[in-house]
């Protein structure tokens, strides 16, 4: 009864749970016995099994807002196919708890895009298996509060294979997956007391590129006086706060014995020195109690306090991605109110040719003494890579392993991958870089590689609509099969810096053709606070935009545009000095579905009595229809995918109950498949009508 899959061309057998698992579900939705609730009798028990996948780290970033949740794919088989088919997703779902008593707030769900991988060696003999990938998604839920009261919410990641976990039911457990929760900490609102912010705010919306240094010249408003930096912690201060605090001199002088081990004549490191004598610290002992020259384990230093968990790459996004834990109310050097201290990561990359590593960048991240309630915080921190020249075909599955180095208070090694301070340690993982065109060191070439927030690979150019499996590039949720697009078109692709490129547009029905000339802010990133820049991309006086540097454009985004048609588009991409076109047709509908709503009682809506029969129509159309919904407050409601008859459309009768509550009404809704603005699905059209039984 197994099933050989033959796509690895290997021996490698599944499990019927796993290869027809699509089909059970399909004869009965409680098959595996992961519903309690349901009516429906199970066929086996399959609960939260994690033998193909499994949550390993769930992290927040207070800056970012970002929920992230690293997973392993632990199989080289059991997904559905490899990496030139469409593969199946992993699905991850968010929850937060605010312990306010409201319980598991849905934060909403991603996707990864996941496949068969044979098994492999690295370039140092070891195993690709597990590769490990993140899902990262924006939390929803806004919390106001100051420093002085910290919000510690738990967060909670569901990981559900081929099927998207149920939303609001945050206690469900998937065939195929894991629940892994820890608790978190959100950033602090600021305080403006009686400060009168609407001049500012004002501006700020109606001059979008004006700088914070002109907005605080022209409103005599400083956002960074408002809210000024903490001034850094004294050590005098925790010599004399370390008894009460029970943190001991080799934390709390770290940073002071690294700075006068490598700086030991410096004014700064000698009056440092005599503050910890005063203190009876014996300084020589400290030094040699934080030496850590000999390590019993080459990966770790210590982690009594920190510890880095995880590391991966968000498979969307292509960002590293590194998960630490907290272990200990103190020690941190300061409360929320305070600039606390750092904890440091640095990224480092092997891509197996040669056999190196290459540093990538540090991130930094605040952390501070907080009050537990668990027994650790989570965070998390991302970087993006630039893939653009490491890219290789679907038929050749691009392993590379990624390390990340802890370091707190002192910034890590940028030259030797392998060094640790005292405080931290070091994770290496194998990540699987997404395929693509294949790219050398110093090719330049016209190419967009999302159009519409969808592959290009996913568009067929005959119909410019969306093939069968189509999903969002950068959150991994499906599309419906036959969507068009409408609203802002945004491209995505490479980015080649020192080059110009620009993009053109044609109307294949009228013919009519044009270059797309419309400014547009992208977002770039920073490995420190405010972690994130801001970049206007303008054409030059040629009608050229440049590409950007791959920090200033961390989504590479090309251009965005609003076509407003109804008609088939040509998008062309040129290279200024390099030969060649890429191009890409899309099939655009700007038209939200028709909807009309008739109830046959004359223009009075107290025309019917309890007891009677309402009558009347309800009409639907849309050339890209996905579905629509009628019902009344009385019960008799239907839906379809399909357009309803021509005006005056379907017709409805319902029968009201002689005790049935006298106000009511009957609602009509409408979607069709349109991909809105690159990031959504469907023009969502509502009516309703009211009605007054006698």
């Amino acid at each position: 009864m197994e099933k050989s899959n033959s796509a690895l061309g290997s021996k490698i057998k599944l499990e019927p749970e796993r290869s027809h698992f699509q089909q059970m579900l399909a004869k009965n939705p409680n098959y595996f016995g992961n519903n309690p609730g349901s009516k429906l009798k199970s066929n086996l028990k399959l609960i939260s099994n994690t033998s193909y996948e499994q949550l390993t780290c769930v992290g927040y970033n207070p800056d970012t807002a970002n929920m992230e949740a690293t997973f392993s794919i632990k199989k080289p088989a059991g997904y559905s196919g490899n990496l030139c088919s469409a593969g199946s997703f992993e699905y991850v779902r968010f929850y937060l708890d605010f312990h306010d008593g409201n319980g598991f707030i849905d934060q909403g769900s991603v996707a990864i895009n996941v496949h068969d991988i044979p098994d492999a060696k690295d370039c140092n003999g070891k195993s690709i298996f597990p590769v490990i990938y993140v899902a990262t998604k924006k939390k929803i839920t806004s919390k106001i509060f100051y420093c002085d009261k910290p919000v510690l919410p738990t967060l909670r990641a569901i990981l559900s294979w081929s099927i998207d976990p149920p939303t609001n039911l945050p206690n469900w457990l998937p065939p195929w997956g894991n629940v892994r929760d820890c608790d978190v900490q959100l950033k602090p609102s600021w305080k403006f007391g009686n400060i009168d912010l609407s001049e500012y705010l004002d501006l700020a919306v109606s001059s979008p590129n004006l700088s914070s240094k002109l907005l605080a010249a022209i409103t005599g408003i400083d956002l960074a006086q408002l809210n000024p930096k903490p001034e850094p912690p004294f050590l005098a201060d925790f010599v004399k706060n370390s008894e009460k605090l029970k943190v001991p001199a080799s934390r709390y002088a770290f940073k002071t014995i690294h700075n006068l081990v490598k700086y030991p004549l410096s004014p700064l490191s000698l009056m440092e020195k005599s503050i910890l004598s005063d203190a009876k610290i014996n300084v020589s002992k400290l030094i040699d109690d934080l030496d850590i020259s000999v390590l019993p384990d080459k990966s770790k230093a210590n982690v009594d306090y920190e510890e880095l968990d995880c590391v991966g790459l968000d498979y969307n996004t292509e960002s590293l991605v590194a998960t630490i834990s907290i272990k200990k109310n103190v020690g941190y050097s300061g409360d929320l109110c305070t600039g606390g201290s750092k904890e440091y990561i640095s990224f480092w990359i092997n891509w197996n040719d040669p056999c190196v590593w290459e540093y990538i960048n540090t991130v930094q991240l605040n952390v501070y003494d907080l009050k537990m309630q668990g027994n650790g915080l989570c965070y998390s921190v991302s970087l993006p890579l630039d893939a653009t020249f490491h890219r290789k075909l679907c038929t050749n599955p691009n392993l590379v392993q990624v390390r990340g180095v802890l370091s707190w208070n002192v910034p890590p090694s940028t030259t030797d991958p392998n060094k640790l301070q005292f405080y931290g340690n070091r994770v290496d993982a194998h990540v699987q870089i997404k395929p693509g065109v294949v790219i050398n060191p110093g090719d330049v070439l016209p190419l967009f590689n999302i159009i519409g927030g969808i592959d290009v690979s996913h568009v067929e150019d005959s119909t410019g609509l969306t093939k069968p499996g189509s999903f969002f590039a950068f959150n991994g949720m499906g599309v419906p099969t036959g969507a068009p697009f409408g609203g802002v078109i945004v491209l995505n692709g490479p980015t080649f810096p020192g080059y110009r490129y620009k993009i053109k547009i044609t109307n294949l029905v009228t013919l009519a053709s044009h270059y797309a000339t419309d400014s547009f802010v992208v977002v770039g990133y920073l490995p420190f606070a405010p972690w994130v820049q801001f970049t206007t991309q303008s054409v030059d006086s040629a009608g050229y935009y440049h590409f950007l540097n791959p920090e200033k454009n961390t989504l590479n985004v090309l251009a965005r545009f609003t076509p407003g048609t109804e008609d088939k588009l040509l998008v062309e991409m040129e290279v200024d000095t390099v030969s060649g076109v890429f191009s890409k047709t899309i099939q655009m509908d700007n038209t939200a579905p028709a909807v009309q709503l008739q109830v046959d009682d004359g223009g009075d809506c107290t025309h019917y009595k309890k007891g009677d029969t309402i009558t009347g129509h309800y009409f639907v159309f849309d050339k890209n229809i996905a579905q629509w919904s009628f019902g009344t407050t009385w019960g008799g409601g239907l839906s379809s995918t399909a357009n309803t008859l021509p005006l005056p459309g379907n017709s409805f009768s319902i029968v009201t109950p002689a005790n049935a509550y006298p106000c009511g009404n009957v609602s009509l809704n409408a979607s069709d498949k349109t991909i809105v603005n690159s990031q959504s699905v469907g023009y969502h059209v509502h009516t309703s009508y009211n009605i007054c039984l006698k």
